[in-house]
């Protein structure tokens, strides 16, 4: 039995030790310990195995009593034979602790992301009440209305048509009037909620908020997209904004979680392609 072969044995048997003294996981400072030790017991083992080559050696050669050589030969053996005899319930115990491992890393895990879910929601729930979002029809977010003025009170003297609405609000955002031309989209799918273009213009209210850097407020609004829209073609273009926004805000967490949403359920996008650029530097 070599000492490259007994090193591994060795490891086992610490190992299964831990498991008997009722260690589920080992600290850095125990496992720098634990590695001086099976160090040490490397060393010992590799001295063990000298001493027999040098017994064996001194038998071939009859330096001593051919009886004596043998006894001590035969007691190193058995030795041997008595750690080895141990290596199968030792590796039985090391794979229950890899399966208990396994176990708890993948509940972390699970934990973890369920953790960043949740402060994904409460953060959109804290956006929600601060930008004065209520529960309207069928749960729907919808703003609360501002108290009426002077300005509300007067009427347009004429209905513009739903593409002029929109229009107007991709000409404010070009012109970088970004607060009016969000108002324009708002307005527009205020009106028009299942029109075709209705994805489209809650997709720049989050766009226009980008713009301005209010990036909690922009993030809201590319949820709803995403919540009220889930088949739009705008949705993996929402959600890399949406990852942005976080890294913006210093949430690479999150940002990672959304990214990595986004790479996962539409990896043939050329935002996805974007996303996986942003997930290698995050």
């Amino acid at each position: 039995m070599k000492a490259k072969a007994l090193a591994p044995l060795v490891l086992v048997l610490w190992l299964a030790a831990a498991l008997g003294a009722g260690c589920a996981t080992v600290e850095p400072e125990q496992f720098a310990a634990l590695q001086s030790q099976v160090t040490r017991q490397h060393r010992q083992i590799t001295q063990l195995e000298q001493k027999i080559d040098a017994l064996d050696k001194q038998i071939a050669e009859g330096r001593k009593p051919q009886a004596d050589l043998v006894s001590q030969v035969a007691s190193l053996r058995q030795d041997m034979m008595r750690l080895s005899g141990r290596v199968e319930e030792s590796e039985h115990n090391l794979g229950q602790a890899i399966n208990q491992r396994n176990s708890q890393e993948a509940q972390m895990a699970k934990e973890s992301a369920a953790k960043a879910q949740a402060q994904n929601d409460e953060r959109l729930k804290r956006l929600e009440a601060y930008l004065g979002m209520t529960p309207g029809k069928d749960g729907e977010k919808t703003a609360a209305k501002a108290p009426p003025g002077k300005a509300a009170a007067q009427q347009p003297p004429a209905e513009p048509k739903p593409k002029d609405i929109y229009d107007l609000g991709q000409r404010l955002y070009k012109q970088k009037s970004y607060g009016p031309a969000r108002d324009r989209f708002a307005e527009y799918i205020k009106k028009y909620p299942k029109s075709s273009l209705a994805d489209n213009a809650q997709y720049w209210v989050g766009e226009c908020f980008y713009a301005e850097k209010k990036y909690e407020e922009a993030i809201l609004a590319y949820n709803q997209m995403i919540k009220h829209y889930p088949k739009s073609a705008q949705v993996p273009a929402a959600l890399y904004k949406q990852g942005l926004a976080f890294r913006a805000l210093g949430d690479k967490r999150t940002a990672k979680i959304v990214l990595g949403k986004l790479v996962k359920d539409y990896p043939k996008s050329s935002q996805a392609k974007l996303a996986q650029k942003v997930l290698k530097k995050l």
